[in-house]
């Protein structure tokens, strides 16, 4: 759904509320957990945003409560929903002077232990988003090195003639939101700054 203006709490639920009575609106669904076809053409962002058990935790509880969208000109819709599997969510954009509301679905959230210990989620878009595909957000706890990553992996392709003639454009918000979502995963994960007067 595309708006010039900003869409209403009760606009974003309508969408949501048709969205989930349908499937998702791709192929090769769970395609972010491994291998992938060829053709996809992968967005793929990687960054250090702490270290330590404590920052691993840290780092996936900000995650759940999709920090990585609390920016400008970003969010998701409801804030509180939670990242299960089937929950269904829009993203909300704000971009070239309009508004889009963009129905997912959480596909899967998987954890696992061991020398990379590791929790990640994916979402994955339904009818009426402006594109077509999934996205997932691992976040990493290297015990060798102690460090801790955040990393998006997106394949995605414009759905909407609007995002296809626009192409280029959506790809450079793409890396745009990447950039964004990982300082502010990182950001949140470091914690407010020290008063230095303390």
């Amino acid at each position: 759904m595309f708006s010039l203006r900003e869409p209403s709490a009760a606009a974003i639920a309508r969408v949501l509320a048709d969205a989930a009575r349908h499937g998702f609106s791709y192929q090769d669904v769970g395609v972010t957990r491994g291998d992938h076809p060829a053709w996809l053409n992968p967005l793929h962002h990687r960054e250090r945003v702490g270290a330590g058990e404590a920052a691993y935790h840290a780092a996936i509880a900000q995650a759940r409560q999709w920090r990585m969208y609390q920016l400008p000109w970003t969010r998701v819709y409801p804030p509180e929903a939670g990242a299960l599997p089937g929950t269904v969510i829009a993203t909300v954009v704000r971009h070239l002077g309009f508004w889009s509301v963009n129905p997912c679905r959480v596909v899967y959230d998987e954890e696992s232990a061991g020398e990379v210990s590791t929790s990640a989620f994916a979402i994955g878009t339904l009818p009426d988003h402006a594109e077509t595909g999934e996205e997932r957000f691992q976040v990493e706890w290297h015990r060798g090195d102690d460090s801790v990553w955040f990393e998006i992996l997106a394949f995605a392709r414009p759905r909407h003639w609007l995002a296809r003639l626009g192409a280029p454009i959506t790809r450079s918000l793409q890396r745009k939101f990447a950039a964004e979502a990982l300082q502010a995963i990182r950001a949140a994960v470091a914690g407010p700054p020290q008063d230095a007067h303390r």
